[in-house]
This record gives structure tokens, C-alpha cells and sequence, in this order.
């Protein structure tokens, strides 16, 4: 690793409680991790400057604290205790000073987290690596951008849409994609991920991408179905789920792996590869919460 050394140094300075974990799982996984990491902190830092990795570290210790507290409420209450869906709108996905920071973690737990990193293996290897040739992808929440740019930038055929309900979180990854110079291949939009014409003329994509966005819904079965109405016959879907992890904004709780397979069953959709790894459970506590990938295509 080079580039993405950034990322820990931030770490050592302004979040060192969750330093030595990171480190030690950069380091088991170099490959994985630079892959993702080095890129990200080339682009962060001509978007940002160097100021970014220091505040990248402290949105990652925000967000881990935070996922611990929503945790321990988890094992007390026995449920989810989400906010509002208004609430979580206004106050999460559309405050600026909410988001930024969130969308640092959210990619960070990626080469942060052992339980992520099979992710890294599957998007990269099962996902983008398979997809058809001159494919068109389309990322549903695409938040902070980076799994479209990743893609663009492993894959030089392919084009990216991606499209996302917060300003704050669409504004950092239209920054990032600037940095990029992959603008000619990517685009990012305010816009709802499942309001999509389902008419037969409705635009088909060769990858979907839908990564960690389940458990923010209300019901995921309508996002199942945007999947399967806009996959092309010969496409590919990297799907990931969180499964009994609370969050502020987490609202649909899944408990069995096999729940969401069966909503991918149920709309002609077929799992080809699955993973799925545990994160820290809180001690003697009832839930385990894990991180699920699918790789799917129609039936």
C-alpha cells in the first residue's frame, strides 16, 4: 500500500482507539485493501486536501461509536428503534453536517472491518471483473460514489450511473469524481433509487449495484423488484445487506441470511455466490450482527 497509508495515518492521529484494528486488517488483506484505498486517497486528496484523511478518521471513530450505541440499544430493547423515516431523511440523509462525515465510514468499514473485506473479494473479482463487455452499470444508493468509481476505474469499457437521495452525499461524490477523471464514464444524481418507470421500455444495465441499502428501507421487496426490471438478461447484481446490526438509520431487520435470498428468489433473481461474516456481537448479547454480498442474475 501506498496512497492509502493516508487513511491510517489519520487513523494513529485523530482516531487511535480504532488504529491498531484497522492496521492489522489492512495488513492481512494488502491486496484488497489497496485496491480500494489507494485510488480513494489519490482522489481525496486532490478533492480535499490533505486536511481530509484527519477528518475522515474522525467521521470513521464517529460512526463506530455510533454503531456500538445503536448496538447496546439493539440487545435492550430486543428490535431496531430507528427514527421517523421523515427524521431520517431530514436529519441524516439531507444534513450536510450528518453525512460527510458518514459517508467517510461508510466506505472505510470496507478495508476497516474484517467482516467487510470478502465484500472487497466479491465486488471486485465476482462482480466487476465478470461483467459483460462495454457494460452499463447502475449503483442504487450510491452515496459516496467510490463502488462506481472503482468500477470505472478497474473496468475501462464500462459506464456508471449512480443515483442517491442525499444532496450532502451526492455533492461529496460528484467532488470525488472530478478528482477522478473518470467524468466521461461516471454520473452521479439527486434522485430516488427505486423511482423508476417499470414499463417494458424502462432502461436495462448489464450490473446493478446495490450495496448496504436494504436495511435503510422500509420494505426491501420493492427494491427487489427495481433489480429485477432493470437487470439485462445477461447482467449481474452485487447486492450486500446488513443482518441483526443497528443503526440510526437502520429499518428493516433481517435476521437470517436466507431472508433476503428468498426476496431475490421471489423476483426471478438466482444467487450464484454468497458471503457472509460476523462482526462483534456485544458480549453475552442475543444478536450477531453480520455482513451479507450476493452476486445475482435472472433465473
Amino acid at each position: 500500500m501506498r496512497d492509502g497509508e493516508a487513511f491510517l495515518q489519520g487513523l494513529d492521529q485523530k482516531a487511535r482507539t480504532f488504529s491498531a484494528a484497522a492496521r492489522a486488517t489492512v495488513s492481512a488483506n494488502d491486496d484488497l485493501c489497496s485496491w480500494l484505498l489507494d485510488p480513494l486517497a489519490r482522489w481525496t486528496r486532490a478533492a480535499y486536501g490533505e486536511q481530509a484523511f484527519a477528518d475522515a478518521a474522525k467521521g470513521y471513530a464517529q460512526y463506530c461509536m455510533g454503531v456500538w450505541k445503536s448496538q447496546q440499544l439493539y440487545e435492550k430493547n430486543g428490535r431496531y428503534s430507528p427514527e421517523p423515516m421523515p427524521e431520517i431523511v431530514s436529519e441524516v440523509y439531507e444534513h450536510e453536517g450528518y453525512m460527510v462525515p458518514y459517508m467517510w465510514a461508510a466506505i472505510l468499514i470496507y478495508p476497516f472491518w474484517p467482516s467487510m473485506i470478502n465484500h472487497i473479494a466479491l465486488y471486485r473479482n465476482d462482480f466487476l471483473k465478470a461483467l459483460p463487455q462495454n457494460a452499463r452499470v447502475l449503483e442504487l444508493a450510491s452515496g459516496h460514489g467510490v463502488m462506481g468509481l472503482l468500477a470505472a476505474e478497474t473496468r475501462s469499457d464500462i459506464r456508471v450511473d449512480g443515483f442517491d437521495i442525499s444532496p450532502p452525499a451526492v455533492a461529496v461524490s460528484n467532488r470525488l469524481r472530478a478528482a477522478s477523471g473518470l467524468e466521461q464514464r461516471v454520473n452521479f444524481e439527486v434522485k430516488n433509487a427505486l423511482a423508476f418507470t417499470h414499463d417494458d421500455s424502462a432502461e436495462k444495465y448489464q450490473g446493478i449495484i446495490a450495496a448496504m441499502l436494504a436495511e435503510h428501507l422500509e420494505d426491501p421487496r420493492p427494491l427487489f423488484k427495481a433489480i429485477a426490471h432493470h437487470l439485462a438478461d445477461d447482467g449481474l447484481v452485487f447486492f450486500s445487506t446488513a443482518l441483526e446490526s443497528a443503526q440510526r438509520d437502520h429499518t428493516f431487520e433481517f435476521h437470517h441470511e436466507s431472508e433476503p435470498l428468498k426476496m431475490a428468489e421471489e423476483v426471478g433473481l438466482r444467487v450464484t455466490k454468497l458471503v457472509c461474516d460476523a462482526g462483534s456481537p456485544v458480549r453475552g448479547g442475543r444478536f450477531l450482527p453480520r455482513a451479507l454480498g450476493m452476486i445475482l442474475q435472472k433465473r
